[in-house]
């Protein structure tokens, strides 16, 4: 049976059980778009491509090794310092999972600048332009594509929520509000005038993420990771924040805290990940932390398996408004944290 029948009739049970080896080529990708599919499909050449062109977090960032051992590291604080709503607005409508999960992750190293007067906040980042660059017509997207399109490999970078008009004064987009009709019918590029704009908030790095030591080290660190994965979770927490893994998701959703004490090893044999979904208030159940709505922490096994299949980065450096200063802020995210 071939891939694309495969995807068709959904027997593909989980983005990690596609194998480097059997993912599909650029026009097999596309076909299986258009023909419907909404979810995230592992993108062999755009893994790949962005993979050579960006470092490990470790090898950039050797002085964040352990970092954030044995502290709980609580960077979305920063971004609900300054959107309170953060987690609950803009429940997802089209297949833009990935891009969501790329401008939340950008939202926090932005929201953490901005906090400690780094850069201006000048508001939430808009998706769509994000998602229009996904490099076909049809839903879903891959978090490679979307990671270096708002890097400095890429053409693109962060637009914030307001209205637009080109250099010419020819065209205009109104970002103000969500709009997923518009970011669908981008693709599969953004236009080039919306590209340009973008292109003046980029992610100075993107790093690649394969470990659950280099995660919690790049979220102690005040970075978002945007990972793509085939895991499902239960709509119910427990006492801990934490869901279940159940089900298979094609997803992408940011990651924006960790909890690597000794209570999480003792409990659950190692750190859990505090991930982000882009469907509003979704689920239910205890929270900690002061986690946001539509948040949820993940046992450290299931974190270790999403991290290995290849689709976790780091979102870092987001360039921001009027920054005087450029220095990171890894010092001061402690702040954000708790021991």
């Amino acid at each position: 049976m071939t891939l694309i029948k495969v995807v068709e009739k959904k027997i593909l049970k989980s983005f990690d059980d596609l194998d480097y080896d059997m993912s599909p080529t650029p026009e097999q990708l596309t076909e299986i778009y258009d023909n419907g599919f909404c979810g995230v499909i592992q993108d062999k050449p755009a893994y790949y491509s962005l993979r050579t062109s960006v470092s490990r977090f470790y090898d950039a960032f050797p002085q964040a090794v352990g970092i954030g051992k044995g502290k709980v590291s609580l960077p979305f604080k920063a971004a609900l310092a300054l959107e309170p709503e953060f987690g609950r607005y803009e429940s997802q409508l089209q297949g833009d999972c990935v891009s969501m999960g790329t401008r939340n992750a950008g939202m926090i190293d932005y929201c953490i600048d901005a906090l400690f007067g780094e850069t201006e906040y000048n508001g939430r980042f808009a998706t769509e332009n994000i998602y229009g660059a996904r490099g076909h017509r049809g839903q879903g997207a891959n978090c490679a594509t979307l990671a270096r399109y708002v890097s400095q490999e890429g053409v693109g970078g962060f637009l914030v929520r307001k209205k637009y008009t080109s250099k010419d004064g020819k065209y205009t987009a109104d970002l103000s509000r969500y709009n997923p009709k518009l970011g669908a019918g981008w693709g599969p590029m953004t236009p080039t005038w919306v590209n340009e704009i973008a292109a003046e908030n980029k992610a100075l790095r993107v790093f690649s993420v394969k470990t659950i030591d280099e995660a919690r080290d790049a979220i102690a660190a005040g970075f978002g990771l945007n990972v793509c994965s085939g895991y499902g979770f239960s709509s119910k927490r427990n006492e801990d924040g934490l869901s279940e893994q159940k089900g298979s998701w094609s997803h992408g959703q940011c990651w924006c805290a960790v909890d690597d004490t000794d209570y999480a090893h003792q409990k659950y044999n190692g750190p859990l990940f505090m991930i982000q979904n882009s469907w509003s208030s979704w689920n239910s159940g205890p929270k900690k932390y002061d986690q946001p709505d539509g948040s949820y922490f993940i046992r450290p096994s299931i974190a270790s398996k999403m991290l290995n299949a290849g689709g976790a980065w780091c979102i870092a450096s987001v360039r921001g408004y009027n920054r005087e200063l450029v220095y990171d802020t890894m010092s001061k995210v402690a702040e954000l944290s708790k021991d």
